[in-house]
């Protein structure tokens, strides 16, 4: 729901990841904003569930890591005669995974590359996380957590 309202569609679901498109299938010139707007409100949504299933005796530590890459992808029906989906592949969608990976061993909640820190019109808070290295590459990747909005 929270993907939707921000104008992305539900990729596919894999095991507990979710993954979503922000400027495909429809061009969006705001995409990165409508990626880092989900993710802030993904994770104040958890926080109210986390909140209510503690208020029951339930279970109420679930957490999220959250990775968001802008790049080139290529996007379509990609598959066989036998399964054909609509996905994006490519460099750009392997580095957001990584970013999503990173979460844990940084202890952060979103982390946003560089190239989609640099095309954000909103103004949000960041906390650089210098550079990393990513797996299946050579070039390291400036990383920054994404906090909150900047309301000043």
């Amino acid at each position: 729901e929270i993907v939707f309202r921000n104008k992305g569609t539900v990729d596919k679901f894999v095991g507990d990841m979710v993954m979503a498109l922000f400027g495909a299938p429809l061009d969006d010139p705001d995409h990165a904003d409508h990626a880092v707007e989900a993710a802030l409100e993904m994770i104040v949504e958890l926080e109210k569930l986390n909140r209510g299933w503690q208020a029951q005796g339930r279970f109420a530590e679930l957490d999220i890591g959250i990775g968001v890459n802008t790049g080139i992808m290529i996007a379509g029906n990609i598959g066989s005669d036998a399964i054909m989906s609509y996905t994006v592949i490519g460099d750009a969608v392997n580095l957001g995974s990584r970013l999503e990976s990173l979460n844990k061993q940084y202890g952060t909640r979103i982390i946003v590359s560089d190239a989609t820190r640099r095309v954000l019109k909103g103004r949000y808070l960041y906390r650089p996380l210098g550079e990393v290295v990513v797996k299946g590459k050579t070039e390291p990747v400036a990383i920054f957590e994404v906090t909150g909005r900047d309301t000043s």
